[in-house]
């Protein structure tokens, strides 16, 4: 009640008591609890699932549930560009192969009709476009979301060592030792310069391809421990 210490699963389970929770209810707030102290993208995932399985049925869970959805899968991300430039007209084993690596077509009607309900799509005389909407995700959301959809880019990253010539993607690193000022430093450079890429991109006038930049800036070593408050055990 202090703030002083997490939640116990056995605390939890007397505070949804306490608190004359209905059932339903105290599953919730137990879901609530376990997804907010989730300490791996892995374990908020399961949390989140029982979030969205427990919400009643009404028009920002289904939101909440797309956008799940749509980070969840690298290739709906890459539709929606491909959409850009080549219109969906029910041609989606056109789009699962130019997709790379593939996908099956029954995935990209799915993607399709996911980018539809986000309202992210818009109808033309060709068949259905990207649209310029934007897909605005709540910031206490993007914790669950973003990890995983970087992670799998990630992999795809990897991936791409070996599946392309070198002609065709760009790799790059450097290691280097610097202070948490000289971070931040380039932090904001990294975003500088992906905005200048970004008006380049709108600027484009025949896309043909779909490319993920991967800009990643991480940690080999361990920094100043830092004090932080106790979990109860």
């Amino acid at each position: 009640m202090e703030g002083k210490h997490d939640l116990t699963r056995t605390s939890t389970t007397k505070f949804a008591t306490a608190l004359e929770l209905a059932t339903d209810e105290a599953a919730y707030f137990e879901a609530l609890v376990g997804f907010n102290q989730a300490a791996t993208p892995a374990d908020k995932d399961v949390h989140f699932r029982r979030l969205m399985e427990l919400l009643p049925a009404r028009s920002q869970a289904t939101l909440e549930r797309n956008q799940y959805e749509y980070y969840q899968n690298w290739y709906n991300v890459a539709i929606r560009e491909m959409l850009a430039f080549l219109p969906y007209r029910n041609n989606a084993v056109e789009f699962a192969r130019r997709l790379t690596p593939p996908v099956p077509p029954g995935k990209v009607k799915k993607a399709v009709s996911l980018l539809q309900g986000l309202g992210l799509l818009a109808h033309s005389p060709e068949g259905l476009r990207a649209s310029k909407a934007l897909l605005r995700t709540d910031p206490s959301m993007e914790s669950l979301f973003l990890p995983r959809f970087h992670a799998s880019m990630a992999k795809l990253a990897l991936e791409a060592i070996d599946r392309f010539h070198k002609s065709e993607r760009y790799f790059s690193g450097t290691t280097v030792s610097i202070s948490p000022a000289t971070y931040d430093m380039i932090v904001e450079k990294v975003r500088a310069l992906r905005r200048e890429i970004l008006e380049h991109v709108q600027a484009d006038p025949s896309p043909d391809r779909v490319y993920h930049l991967n800009m990643q800036l991480f940690p080999l070593t361990s920094g100043p421990r830092k004090r932080g408050r106790k979990k109860k055990k």
